[in-house]
Order: structure tokens, then sequence, then C-alpha cells
């Protein structure tokens, strides 16, 4: 800015002139000739003839002093501009309407190039099933046995290839059954997790004669997945959606954070998934304990379960209320059903109770007022947390069932809501509400 205002003298300048928008001048350097000065005042756009790298030079700066102190002669007509300004200034606006026009396309989906890229997309899908089911007839003709004792690239070399036909859905539950290979009680989670992926395969080919939403259940879990914009347009369901719990987990390069809401006159569950890649932070739009009048809209699937919030309002008189607890039996036996309905159903919120939280063979249990309990999942680490906080009396939990054992989220008891969370390595009990 120094350099620019030992330069905003009128004697070291040319042609220094203004019209409406422009403001043009030419300053003597170094060289033979003055180089050309143009500015866009409007735009705040400028160009000199300098070999300075520097945006904006000095002599850019130095002309706009230059106006701003009175040096520079007042507006003159359009047809008194330099020709070497206004070629300038008509380039400009070119490109500016050039790229307008390139946005203004690319904003105007071709339903030719996108029924194209569908069809091509497909296409790679359908040679991803077949390289897979070639490989799963393989892991079964040589025994399960077999397939434990193969190394990690055996399932990676795999999931790449789902991966590169485009199904990163097929490529996920691959690795999965890597993971379960080496894992405890292998023989039936691996047994387990192929016949499910081969159901996954075969409904896959016959999407035509299953029911929507289960189609669309079906599409999702192969990879393929559904316009936001699409989700926002459909009808909202606006309740007052109690904020049940949030949980953050890691899956490959990302880190997903689930929020569970529940309406209150709907009686429906809801789950926001929100994402963040590497440090990005993950946003805090809902906090556990929160009751909230709010719209939401639902994508489809069988049950529908993932929503998007569409429009939140204010309001005065919206109460923390949770949906009421079932028992043991009812939660097998509803679960049952919803298998029935979606074999490749992984999780479920259910808020349980009332229950006892007991230790047995070093796992957590929850047990109701029947007797009949059920496991926490074995990476669930706030057991001592949930004991002493239940002192041996029936508590309320919310958490997620996916068949076999309960991931305990939030805590009833006594009127009062508490979220088991984590502060480093040191367990807490966090009071909501």
């Amino acid at each position: 800015m120094q350099a620019g205002q030992g330069l905003a003298k009128p004697s070291k300048w040319q042609q220094l002139g203004r019209s409406e928008r422009l403001l043009w001048g030419e300053c003597q350097g170094s060289g033979a000739n003055p180089y050309q000065v143009r500015v866009d005042v409007r735009d705040a756009a400028y160009k000199c003839s300098c070999p300075s790298r520097k945006l904006p030079c000095k002599h850019c700066l130095a002309l706009l002093v230059l106006m701003v102190n009175g040096a520079v002669p007042g507006s003159v007509a359009s047809a008194v501009v330099p020709q070497w300004v206004t070629e300038w200034s008509d380039n400009r606006a070119k490109r500016a309407e050039a790229k307008q026009t390139k946005v203004a396309t690319a904003a105007t989906p071709d339903p030719q190039a996108q029924a194209k890229r569908a069809e091509k997309r497909e296409s790679r899908v359908h040679a991803g099933i077949e390289q897979l089911e070639t490989w799963l007839s393989d892991i079964v003709a040589q025994g399960l046995a077999a397939a434990r004792t193969q190394p990690l690239s055996f399932w990676t070399q795999m999931a790449a290839r789902q991966i590169d036909a485009q199904a990163p859905g097929l490529a996920r539950r691959v690795r999965a059954l890597g993971d379960v290979a080496t894992g405890p009680q292998w023989q039936t989670s691996l047994l387990t997790g192929l016949a499910r992926l081969q159901l996954l395969l075969d409904a896959y080919r016959n999407l035509e004669r299953l029911p929507p939403p289960l189609a669309a259940e079906v599409r999702q879990l192969i990879g393929w997945s559904q316009d936001q914009e699409t989700v926002r347009s459909s009808e909202a369901v606006r309740d007052h959606w109690t904020v049940l719990a949030r949980r953050q987990i890691e899956e490959e390069q990302l880190r997903v954070q689930r929020t569970w809401l529940h309406g209150q006159r709907s009686q429906r569950f809801a789950v926001i998934l929100e994402f963040a890649v590497g440090s990005q932070p993950l946003p805090a739009t809902f906090v556990t304990g929160q009751c909230l009048d709010a719209e939401l809209v639902y994508f489809e699937g069988a049950p529908p379960l993932r929503a998007l919030e569409k429009m939140r309002h204010p309001t005065a008189d919206a109460r923390l209320a949770a949906p009421l607890p079932v028992d043991v039996a009812t939660l097998q036996a509803e679960h049952a059903a919803r298998l029935a309905a979606n074999p490749w159903l992984e999780r479920w919120p259910v808020m349980l109770g009332p229950v006892v939280p007991g230790f047995a063979a070093e796992r957590l249990y929850l047990q109701d007022t029947a007797g009949r309990r059920i496991a926490t999942a074995a990476g669930f680490r706030h057991g001592w947390n949930l004991l002493a906080l239940s002192g041996g009396m029936p508590v309320t939990v919310f958490g997620e069932w996916d068949g076999e054992s309960f991931e305990p989220m939030t805590v009833q008891r006594a009127d009062r809501w508490f979220t088991l969370v984590q502060l480093g390595e040191l367990p807490l009990l966090a009071q909501v509400a």
C-alpha cells in the first residue's frame, strides 16, 4: 500500500479517466512504454500490464488512491473510453456470461445422461454381484473352517472389487465377514453373515417383485443413496420430538453421529445421521433430553427410520416425554416381526424396562421383572456406572438392540434422565433432565 501511495501523483500518470463503472490510466514505469491500468469499481476487478505478480499491484492501488483523492477527471461518456479499457471490460463480461451459462447448464440435469449413468452403474453392480456370488460359493464349498484361516487380504480384495463395482454397501458387508471370521462364536456369526449376504444378492435381482419400501431398503444396502432433496420434498411428520440419545461411531474414514428421536403424538422413532471426515467437527444440532417441535421427513425404507429435519418451530409447551417401555419378551417378539419384514435389519431403538442391571460371567445383563434377561453389547464400557446408578433397583434404559445384545445409551431413574457418555478414558454419568 505504501508503494501505491508513492505512485498516487497525477504527474506520474497519463490518460487518467473514469466512467460510471470503469477507471483507467497509464503510469510511467521503468520500461519504454507506460503501464496500462484498468479497474472495474463495481466488481472490484483490476488489471495492469506491469510484470508484478501481486494482485492488485501497486499501480492499481495508486489509481484507486487518485480516485479517492479526487485527482481523476469526472465521469466521461462511454464513447470516450480508450479501446484497451473497453476490450478488457467486454472480455470480462463475455467470460462471466459463459460461466453463468455453464452453471445453469450444469444445474439442469440431462435426463438422458442421468439414465445412461444409472444404466452403466447397474451394469457394474451386476458384474460385481456375479463375482461376489462365485466367491461365496467357493467359501461354502471349501468350508467355514478354511475361510477362518484366510489372510486379511482375502476379504479386503473382494471388498475392493465391490467398491470398483460401485457397490459400497456390499463392500462393507464383506469386510464385516472378515472381522467375524476371526472373532468369538465365529461359526454362527460367519454362517449368518454369508446367508444374509446371499439373500441380499437374491433380493437385488428381484427388486421389481418386492414392495417399494423393501426395494428401496435393498438398493440402499447395496450402496445406492436416496436424493436428499427428493426426501425433503416428501410429506413431513410434525410432532414434539424427544431427543433420546446421541452416539458417535467410526466407520472406515468417517465419523458417524446417530441421534435418536421419538415423536410424542405419532409414537414413531427417527434417527438423524450426521457425518464428519478427519478432524471435521460433528454438528451439535440436537441435545439429549431436548424436546423440540419439528417437522421430519423420512427416507424410504422397511420400516422407515432414518429421517431429516425439514423445519423446526418455536414452541413453549413441548415437554420431555419418553416412549412406553417394553419388557424383554416384547422386545424379542417385536424384533422377530421386524426381521420377517426386513431380514437385514441391523439395529432398532428400544425403551426397555423396568430392568435391573447385574453381572454374570463378567458380562453385564439387564433383567426384567419376569426374570428374563438380555446381555449388553460386548464393547459396552459403562457397566459399573449403570450398576451404581441403579443401586440394585429397577431402571428404564433406552438403547439399540441388534437381535443379540443391547447397547444402553440413556437411563431413566426416579423421573430423572441420565446419559452414558465418555470423556477421554474417564466414564461419566451425566444428568440430562
